[in-house]
């Protein structure tokens, strides 16, 4: 037998050994979670003190609601038959400042949510959306994942800066597009990294330059935070492989095997029926509605290009529940250009 194709057959059964000795003897670490501003309204009776509100207009009535700084689909209203649908995503948590000086600046200090290091800071306003913004990255124990504030007004940390849960890193700002001092807040995420060949793949689909390296917002795809620091508040202990296990399935995807799915790599808990892994011509991956890889297991379906092997229902516009990344309505969906690109990313070499 060719010596490649032995090499290529050790290197996929070690790695599947590798996962589920992860799987089983994982010793992950407390979440230590705290809050990132001194707003503590996330655990009171009224929101609205919490969530810092969108300006909107719909349908001609100007309106504040505060719920437009939740996760989720929370932005863009539209009216369908089934009542008003929300089509824009907000990927993490806008959070109101609790303190301004005489002028209406916001005094908040911002701090980092657990303990994990600073891998990225950008200080430059007009630099992203995001205006001045800092990425750090937490090991629990399965996998990186990383936290993100935006809208900073200064930044007091250093790349590669070591910090505990509480660690000062800024002041709560209104920098970046969309903001202005009346609406100034921290926006917050925990995320993912979709992918370490990120730039690679940025440079394939983008003419513009890459100025945050693999800490762009692309390449990073976010939780429900709020969600989560209510579930840890209940269970101390738990962790976000078993928090993310319980997010909704909107649409699942066969792509061909061309070995391990590098998301996989970076979240070998992402693997189900891996004992199933012998000569499966395809995977097929679990999406939220929102992007996130809830699950990969082995297929023994063929295909030659990554194809939709089931969507939920839904009456209105799939690209509606899945930032454009589908089309279609009802049962049947196929992926968009953008979609595809998204695909790519994940699968990315």
């Amino acid at each position: 037998m060719n010596f490649t194709v032995l090499k290529k057959r050790y290197t996929f059964t070690l790695f599947l050994y590798l996962i589920s000795t992860f799987i089983s003897n994982a010793q992950y670490k407390r979440l230590d979670l705290v809050l990132a501003t001194p707003n503590t309204e996330i655990f009171g009776q009224d929101l609205s003190k919490f969530y810092m509100y969108t300006d909107r207009t719909f349908e001609g009535q100007p309106s504040k609601p505060w719920q437009g700084g939740k996760y989720g689909y929370v932005r863009n209203p539209k009216r369908t038959n089934s009542g008003i649908l929300y089509s824009r995503f907000h990927e993490g948590v806008d959070i109101k400042p609790v303190k301004r000086d005489s002028r209406g600046i916001p005094l908040d200090k911002v701090r980092s949510i657990s303990h994990g290091t600073v891998v990225h800071t950008s200080k430059s306003a007009g630099a992203s959306n995001y205006g001045r913004y800092v990425v750090i990255e937490h090991d629990w124990g399965y996998g990186k994942f990383y936290s993100l504030y935006a809208h900073l007004a200064d930044i007091s940390c250093n790349k590669g800066q070591k910090v505990r849960p509480g660690t000062s890193i800024g002041i709560l700002g209104y920098t970046g597009d969309g903001i202005n001092k009346t609406r100034a807040h921290l926006h917050l995420e925990l995320n993912l990294m979709l992918s370490k060949s990120f730039e690679k793949w940025y440079k394939k689909n983008y003419v513009a330059p890459n100025r945050h390296s693999l800490f762009n917002g692309i390449n990073l795809a976010g939780i429900d935070i709020a969600q989560l620091y209510n579930e840890y508040r209940r269970n101390p202990v738990i962790t976000l492989p078993e928090f993310i296990s319980k997010v909704e399935t909107y649409w699942k995807l066969l792509v061909p095997n061309n070995g391990i799915p590098l998301i996989m790599k970076s979240y070998p808990w992402l693997g189900s029926k891996m004992d199933k892994a012998n000569g499966n011509p395809s995977w097929e991956i679990s999406m939220s509605p929102s992007g996130i890889p809830l699950k990969i297991e082995p297929n023994m379906k063929k295909v030659t290009s990554p194809t939709i092997s089931w969507v939920k229902f839904s009456a209105t516009p799939h690209a509606w529940n899945t930032r454009s990344r589908l089309t279609g309505t009802k049962d049947k969906a196929r992926l968009t250009a953008s979609g595809q690109r998204f695909v790519q990313l994940l699968l990315w070499k």
